[in-house]
């Protein structure tokens, strides 16, 4: 089967840097792609050397033959020419000072299948062999899939592994419960291109999961990257259950309710169709991280049996659920990946749950109720989050040197909106010249009650007693609350989970909140109200360890096999809170060797305004599996990933600056995010909805001091 010609996805020209030491010693293949592969055994390289240096000093080996003779100066003063001698899969060009490698580049040269896609349908032998009364590996698909558009030809393989017919689900004492008779299975989906580049990578999804995500790479973190067109065998799984298997939803409570379906409130509680294999202990092991091992080992001998070879590298991205599942894969199965990108990941979920139900019952408290339904939109209707958004960007935009509508500079930012007092000038100055944004008298359109101002420090602070004594978790972590930040009362921050819009409701009440009884609890309870939480008296219910409680920082297995992380979270994000992910990776970084030694393995990149995976006025589109590939692959340590937004506000003047938030925009701005603790700023000069016109810089002190819930247990805004 011939090869069709490369497809150049929207990514990184194939380069690599120099090692560290040597840092401007360079090899690049001009034309070619970092994440994708070649067609033929030649390819044109160039080779820079750093000032002073003479490239003409230098030895370069392909996969250790010399082949320094193919170079020859060109008009730039560097080195170029035409290697021969690649063979299939990866081709390892090094460069030599003297006798120090100074440069390395992976090429990847494509593969043609062994076998025919057809062929798979009948494997034997898979690693998921039939165990008591689940099920093995069945493969229900295996066809070709014609090239269509910019995606190539494929083979897509679909199966069935570990079903069984006698699982548990439902809620006990209603109709919704099946004691023996639930049926549970893990869907997978992998598509395995014509021409493959040696890569493999796992596709992450989101919630409770349930359904069955298409393998086409496309995902939070690879945003601009043809991932199927550069040549990556792409693999997904369904969580191990079937939404549709699983019982309706369902009233707990009161127990003799006839009337029409609803949600939960202040007089019912429902358990949503989506929570419901949580009776099922297996069940939740496989959502936890089992179905993930299962899929992992399921795709690598479908590669193997379909070119001939295994993988070269395997790469996991995923965000949410699956950012944590990315984790637990470090954790707990350190030879599947190599690299693993891990977005917003929930995987402090018990804690997590309690964070967002805390959020949720402020609101609860300030909401009008009706006939036990608080009114949720009433308590912060959208021009006051409007209003409360004007206001802290009023109080902290300018603290970077631009008012952009992003608040960069979060550590000089100490915004108390009961003390706040909007500006008579500037890109704010016309809100409400020269008053407080908390109400003195009334209630008026440019100011908040209260009420309203108290719930949003609440939530912004975390949960508390009722003495405000700052509340430990079963498993010793320090709950956090959500920090202010630039998109915190923006449509995809608090709004989302806590508030709703006027046609739906806080996402919490299925989510967060309403998997705290059910998944959360040592004992699951669904008859317990997850809208009353006693945050006094009743966080010893909640269980210390899970299967999906993935926070070991124990990962010397997986970083002794060279394997990396990049981390990234949203700041604005009212789901899982941004603080949990970086007492993770400062809690690693101390186990490993210290915070300083961190970015040889691992790295996190923080999102000003962005939402859950994404969202709001923030740059939420970014690709980090290029610089995870170049940094397995070629030994480079990723720094500043330029991302990009397309909601922003057009900005005018000199210098730039921007008018009142009103809602989303329709610019687009290229920005890079800065490796933590870096932090950005705008150079002085420039467009600023172009990347080039910031830079990263060490912070004055760390990152959001007074919200450090990790080094020290004092409450931020002591």
């Amino acid at each position: 089967m011939r090869l069709p010609l490369m497809i150049l996805g929207c990514a990184a020209a194939l380069s690599a840097a120099a090692h560290d030491d040597d840092a401007q010693y360079a090899i690049s293949a001009p034309g070619t792609t970092l994440t994708g592969y070649i067609t033929g055994t030649t390819l044109p390289v160039s080779v820079t050397a750093p000032t002073g240096k003479h490239a003409d000093r230098v030895t370069l080996r392909l996969n250790g033959k010399d082949v320094t003779s193919s170079l020859h100066p060109d008009a730039s003063g560097a080195l170029s020419g035409t290697v021969s001698g690649l063979t299939a899969g990866a081709n390892t060009l090094q460069l030599f000072a003297k006798k120090d490698e100074v440069a390395t580049l992976t090429v990847m040269k494509g593969m043609a299948p062994a076998v025919t896609c057809e062929s798979l349908a009948t494997l034997t032998n898979f690693p998921i062999q039939p165990s008591g009364t689940m099920g093995g590996t069945v493969i229900t698909t295996a066809s070709v899939v014609a090239a269509a558009g910019t995606v190539p030809e494929y083979c897509l393989v679909r199966g069935t592994m570990e079903e069984r017919s006698d699982g548990v689900a439902g809620v006990a004492g209603t109709p919704s419960y099946r004691p023996h008779n639930q049926r549970y299975r893990t869907l997978f989906e992998v598509r395995l291109p014509t021409a493959w580049n040696g890569r493999y990578m796992f596709q992450g999804s989101g919630g409770t999961e349930g359904g069955l995500p298409g393998a086409s790479g496309q995902i939070g973190g690879t945003s601009g990257l043809n991932i199927l067109g550069n040549g990556f065998v792409v693999a997904s799984q369904n969580g191990g259950h079937v939404n549709g298997d699983l019982p309706p939803s369902t009233i707990v409570l009161p127990p003799d309710y006839t009337g029409p379906n609803t949600t939960t409130d202040l007089r019912h509680i429902q358990v949503i169709s989506g929570n419901m294999f949580f009776s099922d202990e297996k069940a939740v092991r496989d959502w936890a991280y089992h179905a993930i091992d299962i899929t992992t080992q399921t795709a690598k001998y479908l590669i193997n049996a379909y070119y001939g070879r295994p993988q070269e590298h395997s790469y996991f991205v995923g965000c949410s659920t699956s950012g944590r599942q990315g984790m637990a894969m470090s954790q707990l199965f350190p030879q599947h990946y190599d690299g693993i990108v891990a977005g917003d990941p929930f995987y402090l979920p018990p804690d997590i749950s309690l964070s967002e139900t805390w959020g949720l019952e402020r609101i609860i408290e300030i909401s009008p109720i009706v006939n036990g339904v608080p009114q949720y939109l009433q308590s912060f209707p959208l021009a006051d989050q409007n209003l409360f958004t004007n206001a802290i960007l009023a109080a902290c935009d300018h603290l970077d040197g631009l008012v952009d509508g992003v608040i960069d500079n979060a550590a000089a930012c100490h915004f108390d909106p009961a003390t706040f007092v909007f500006p008579s000038s500037g890109a704010y100055g016309s809100i409400a010249p020269g008053q407080p944004l908390q109400c003195t008298g009334a209630k008026t359109a440019t100011c908040l009650t209260p009420a309203q101002v108290n719930a949003a420090k609440k939530i912004d602070q975390g949960p508390r007693t009722s003495s405000g004594r700052r509340i430990v978790s079963p498993d010793g972590t320090p709950l956090s609350g959500y920090p202010f930040d630039g998109g915190f009362m923006q449509p995809s921050g608090i709004p989302t989970r806590d508030i709703g819009t006027a046609t739906s409701q806080p996402g919490n009440i299925g989510l967060g909140s309403g998997q705290l009884p059910l998944f959360w609890f040592a004992n699951p309870d669904p008859t317990y109200n997850p809208l009353t939480v006693d945050y006094d008296n009743d966080i010893h219910l909640v269980t210390p360890a899970s299967p999906a409680v993935n926070n070991s920082t124990d990962i010397r297995p997986f970083l002794k096999r060279g394997g990396k992380l990049i981390f990234y979270h949203g700041l604005s994000d009212s789901g899982p809170p941004w603080p949990y992910t970086l007492k993770y990776f400062r809690d690693v970084a101390r186990k490993h060797g210290g915070v300083k030694h961190a970015g040889d393995f691992m790295k996190l990149y923080l999102v000003p305004n962005m939402g859950h995976c994404s969202g709001n006025n923030a740059t939420d589109q970014f690709d980090m599996l290029t610089p995870m590939v170049n940094w397995i692959e070629n030994g480079v340590a990723p720094d500043a990933i330029v991302a990009t937004g397309n909601r922003f506000p057009a900005a005018t003047g000199t210098p730039p600056t921007v008018g009142p938030y009103t809602g989303a925009g329709n610019t687009t701005r290229s920005r890079p995010l800065c490796a933590y603790p870096k932090t950005l700023r705008y150079s002085g000069t420039g467009d600023i909805s172009q990347a080039a016109s910031y830079v990263c810089v060490s912070p004055e002190r760390k990152h959001h001091e007074h919200h450090d819930h990790d080094d020290n247990h004092e409450d931020h805004d002591d």
